[in-house]
Protein backbone atom coordinates (compact mmCIF):
# COMPACT_ATOMS: atom_id res chain seq x y z
CA UNK A 1 0.00 0.00 0.00
CA UNK A 2 1.62 3.37 -1.08
CA UNK A 3 0.39 6.05 0.74
CA UNK A 4 0.68 10.21 -1.04
CA UNK A 5 -0.31 13.36 0.36
CA UNK A 6 -3.39 14.32 -0.38
CA UNK A 7 -4.71 17.65 1.57
CA UNK A 8 -4.77 19.31 5.28
CA UNK A 9 -8.00 20.38 6.38
CA UNK A 10 -8.14 23.56 8.66
CA UNK A 11 -11.11 24.53 10.92
CA UNK A 12 -11.44 28.67 11.27
CA UNK A 13 -13.64 30.58 12.64
CA UNK A 14 -13.14 33.05 9.11
CA UNK A 15 -12.72 31.16 6.47
CA UNK A 16 -12.39 34.34 3.83
CA UNK A 17 -9.53 35.27 6.05
CA UNK A 18 -7.65 32.24 6.18
CA UNK A 19 -8.15 31.81 2.13
CA UNK A 20 -7.10 35.16 1.77
CA UNK A 21 -4.12 34.57 3.66
CA UNK A 22 -2.92 31.61 1.89
CA UNK A 23 -3.91 32.75 -1.98
CA UNK A 24 -2.36 36.34 -1.25
CA UNK A 25 0.24 35.77 1.01
CA UNK A 26 1.57 32.17 -0.39
CA UNK A 27 0.41 32.43 -3.45
CA UNK A 28 -1.58 29.37 -3.48
CA UNK A 29 -4.20 28.88 -6.48
CA UNK A 30 -8.01 29.01 -5.16
CA UNK A 31 -10.02 25.99 -7.02
CA UNK A 32 -13.20 26.32 -5.00
CA UNK A 33 -15.12 28.23 -2.83
CA UNK A 34 -18.85 27.90 -1.20
CA UNK A 35 -20.18 30.03 1.59
CA UNK A 36 -22.85 27.62 2.21
CA UNK A 37 -21.32 23.88 2.11
CA UNK A 38 -23.04 21.51 4.46
CA UNK A 39 -24.15 24.47 7.04
CA UNK A 40 -20.06 26.40 6.39
CA UNK A 41 -18.14 28.23 4.30
CA UNK A 42 -15.72 25.93 2.43
CA UNK A 43 -12.59 26.54 0.42
CA UNK A 44 -9.88 24.22 -1.69
CA UNK A 45 -6.44 25.62 -2.31
CA UNK A 46 -4.10 24.00 -4.65
CA UNK A 47 -0.68 23.35 -2.55
CA UNK A 48 1.71 20.78 -4.43
CA UNK A 49 0.55 17.52 -5.38
CA UNK A 50 -2.72 18.11 -2.76
CA UNK A 51 -5.00 20.61 -1.63
CA UNK A 52 -5.38 22.67 1.61
CA UNK A 53 -9.11 22.81 2.82
CA UNK A 54 -10.32 25.37 5.09
CA UNK A 55 -13.92 25.16 7.01
CA UNK A 56 -15.65 27.46 9.23
CA UNK A 57 -17.26 26.11 11.77
CA UNK A 58 -20.81 24.48 11.57
CA UNK A 59 -23.76 24.77 14.05
CA UNK A 60 -22.95 22.45 16.76
CA UNK A 61 -18.98 22.53 16.27
CA UNK A 62 -16.81 22.84 19.38
CA UNK A 63 -13.42 23.16 18.17
CA UNK A 64 -10.89 21.74 21.46
CA UNK A 65 -7.70 22.73 19.91
CA UNK A 66 -5.79 24.82 22.66
CA UNK A 67 -3.45 27.05 20.63
CA UNK A 68 -1.39 29.04 21.48
CA UNK A 69 -0.67 26.38 24.22
CA UNK A 70 0.75 23.79 21.41
CA UNK A 71 -0.84 20.80 23.74
CA UNK A 72 -3.26 19.27 21.36
CA UNK A 73 -4.33 19.16 17.56
CA UNK A 74 -2.44 20.60 14.38
CA UNK A 75 0.93 22.33 15.83
CA UNK A 76 1.76 23.71 12.41
CA UNK A 77 1.40 23.45 8.72
CA UNK A 78 5.10 22.60 7.09
CA UNK A 79 6.01 23.13 3.08
CA UNK A 80 9.20 22.84 1.56
CA UNK A 81 11.15 25.45 -0.20
CA UNK A 82 15.33 25.16 -1.75
CA UNK A 83 15.55 28.24 -0.18
CA UNK A 84 14.36 29.17 3.05
CA UNK A 85 16.06 32.66 3.41
CA UNK A 86 14.71 33.66 -0.08
CA UNK A 87 11.01 32.60 0.88
CA UNK A 88 10.89 34.09 3.86
CA UNK A 89 12.04 37.33 2.34
CA UNK A 90 9.20 36.90 -0.99
CA UNK A 91 6.74 35.82 2.05
CA UNK A 92 7.54 39.27 4.02
CA UNK A 93 7.21 41.67 1.29
CA UNK A 94 3.53 40.07 0.53
CA UNK A 95 2.40 40.93 4.03
CA UNK A 96 3.49 37.66 6.19
CA UNK A 97 4.86 37.92 9.81
CA UNK A 98 7.42 35.93 10.81
CA UNK A 99 6.83 34.29 14.00
CA UNK A 100 10.42 32.71 13.96
CA UNK A 101 13.71 33.93 11.76
CA UNK A 102 15.29 31.41 9.31
CA UNK A 103 17.67 29.47 11.87
CA UNK A 104 19.24 26.17 11.11
CA UNK A 105 17.32 24.31 13.68
CA UNK A 106 15.43 21.69 11.55
CA UNK A 107 15.82 18.09 11.41
CA UNK A 108 19.60 17.43 10.75
CA UNK A 109 20.21 20.90 10.64
CA UNK A 110 18.30 21.79 7.61
CA UNK A 111 17.12 25.27 7.96
CA UNK A 112 13.53 26.37 8.88
CA UNK A 113 11.29 29.36 9.38
CA UNK A 114 7.88 29.80 11.04
CA UNK A 115 5.24 32.47 9.35
CA UNK A 116 2.23 33.28 11.38
CA UNK A 117 -1.03 33.45 9.99
CA UNK A 118 -4.89 34.33 10.80
CA UNK A 119 -6.41 32.95 14.22
CA UNK A 120 -2.36 32.20 15.61
CA UNK A 121 -1.70 29.22 13.01
CA UNK A 122 1.82 28.47 12.09
CA UNK A 123 3.54 27.69 9.20
CA UNK A 124 6.77 26.13 8.43
CA UNK A 125 9.06 27.23 5.48
CA UNK A 126 11.76 24.44 5.97
CA UNK A 127 14.02 23.61 3.22
CA UNK A 128 13.78 20.07 1.20
CA UNK A 129 16.36 17.44 2.23
CA UNK A 130 19.37 17.23 -0.23
CA UNK A 131 19.83 13.70 -1.84
CA UNK A 132 23.02 11.92 -0.59
CA UNK A 133 26.02 13.39 -2.15
CA UNK A 134 24.21 16.97 -3.71
CA UNK A 135 26.45 20.01 -3.65
CA UNK A 136 25.39 23.51 -3.11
Amino acid sequence: MEYRYDHVHFLTRDVRAMTDFFEHVFELELLSYEEDFKGASYSILKLGEGDLRIRGYRPGDEPDAVAPMLTHGLDHLGVAVDDVEAAVARLVERGAEVDMAPVAAGVGGRMIAFIKGPENIRVEICERPRASGEND
